[in-house]
C-alpha cells in the first residue's frame, strides 16, 4: 500500500474543502493508498486527509437507500457535495463515481507543491510530504534520486 495519493483538485477545491468529500469517476487504476492529497493550482497541497469511507455511486440515480448506513452528519456532507458539484462543475450522469468521504489528517502549512504541473494523479511517501520541502518528488522520482 502506498503512503500517498494525490489527485489534481483545483476546480472542486472549495467542494471538497467545505464537504469533506472527494469524488471521481469509477472504476479508476489507482493503488490503494493511507492518506489522500488534493492538488491545488500549481500542484499546491495543504492538507494530508484520511478516508472515513468510500462510496461507489451513480449520481443520476436515487442514492438515500445506498447511503442510509451512514452517520447523518456524513450523510449531509455527501449530499450537500453532489448538490454544490452538480450545479457547478457537474457530474457526468451517466458515470459511476468513487466518493470518498474525508478527515484530515495532516495540515501542511509550508505549502509544498509539485515541481511541474501534473494532470494526473501521482503517489508521494508522507516523510517527503511532511519534510517542510518547498518542491517535493513523487514516488517514482524520488526512488531515483
Amino acid at each position: 500500500m502506498r503512503d500517498v495519493i494525490s489527485f489534481p483538485a483545483a476546480p472542486t477545491q472549495a467542494l471538497i474543502e467545505r464537504y469533506l468529500v472527494h469524488a471521481h469517476p469509477h472504476p479508476r487504476s489507482y493503488q490503494p493508498a493511507k492518506l489522500i492529497a488534493l492538488r491545488r493550482e500549481q500542484g499546491v497541497m495543504n492538507r494530508l486527509y484520511r478516508t472515513e469511507r468510500e462510496l461507489i455511486l451513480r449520481p443520476a440515480e436515487a442514492i438515500a437507500p445506498q447511503v442510509q448506513r451512514l452517520s447523518m452528519e456524513q450523510q449531509q456532507r455527501l449530499f450537500g457535495y453532489m448538490e454544490a458539484r452538480r450545479t457547478s462543475f457537474g457530474f457526468d450522469e451517466s458515470t459511476t463515481y468513487k466518493f470518498y468521504l474525508l478527515e484530515v489528517a495532516y495540515e501542511l502549512r509550508h505549502l509544498p507543491r509539485t515541481s511541474q504541473p501534473l494532470r494526473a494523479h501521482t503517489y508521494y511517501q508522507l516523510e517527503e510530504l511532511l519534510s517542510g520541502r518547498p518542491f517535493v518528488l513523487h514516488a517514482t522520482a524520488r526512488s531515483r534520486h
